[in-house]
C-alpha cells in the first residue's frame, strides 16, 4: 500500500476509532478567579481536540450528553517547629467551578442548597460529578473561586506575623465523557 493510500485509509478510519472521554491534569495550581489549564492529557504537552489542554477549554463537536468529573486535593501549611511559640494556621481550601459557554454552571437546581461546584479542604480528596446536555460548538471549563496561597502565621503574643506559603489546589483532573445514543436523561 503506497503512502497516500495509507493516509486516506486512516483519515476515513479516525472518526470511528476516536474516543469518547478526554482527561486534563495539572499537578499544582495556585491562582484564584482562573480558568484551569492541564500539562497534558496524561501523555504530552499537545493540545487533544476537543480538550484544549493550553486553555482548558472543552468544545463540544456535536450535539449530545456529556458527563464530567473533578477531582482535588489541596496542600497544607507547614506547621510551627516543635518549641515555636506560633499558632497553627486555620485550615486551607480551594473552589472550583463548572463554566457552560463562559457562564458558572448551576445546574437544574431550583434552590442553592445543592449548588454544584468543588469545595476541596485540606486533607481530604475532593470529588464532582455531573452531566450537561451540550450543542454543537458548547464549552466546559473548570474556574476557581478562592484558592489559598498563603496565610498569616501569628505567635502566640500576636507581637510577630509571617505570611506562609501553600495550601495550593494539588492533583486537579478534569475528565468529559461523551454519553452515547440513548432516549431520554442520564
Amino acid at each position: 500500500m503506497d503512502a497516500q493510500l495509507f493516509i486516506l485509509f486512516l483519515g476515513l478510519l479516525l472518526p470511528y476509532v476516536s474516543s469518547n472521554h478526554w482527561c486534563g491534569y495539572r499537578p499544582e495550581w495556585n491562582t484564584s478567579h482562573a480558568t484551569i489549564n492541564y500539562l497534558d492529557s496524561y501523555m504530552s504537552n499537545h493540545v487533544h481536540e476537543p480538550l484544549d489542554t493550553l486553555t482548558g477549554v472543552f468544545q463540544a463537536a456535536e450535539r449530545g450528553w456529556v458527563a464530567y468529573t473533578v477531582t482535588a486535593t489541596v496542600g497544607g501549611m507547614l506547621p510551627p517547629k516543635p518549641g515555636d511559640l506560633l499558632l497553627i494556621p486555620s485550615p486551607v481550601y480551594g473552589q472550583i467551578f463548572v463554566k457552560h459557554n463562559g457562564m458558572v454552571h448551576v445546574g437544574g437546581h431550583k434552590n442553592m442548597n445543592n449548588f454544584p461546584y468543588l469545595l476541596v479542604k485540606e486533607g481530604e480528596v475532593g470529588s464532582y460529578v455531573g452531566k450537561i446536555l451540550m450543542e454543537e460548538g458548547d464549552t466546559l471549563e473548570l474556574f476557581t473561586g478562592h484558592v489559598t496561597s498563603e496565610k498569616f502565621s501569628r505567635d502566640v503574643y500576636a507581637k510577630k506575623a509571617m505570611k506562609i506559603p501553600g495550601g495550593f489546589l494539588e492533583d486537579i483532573t478534569f475528565c468529559v465523557i461523551k454519553q452515547g445514543e440513548f432516549h431520554g436523561e442520564l
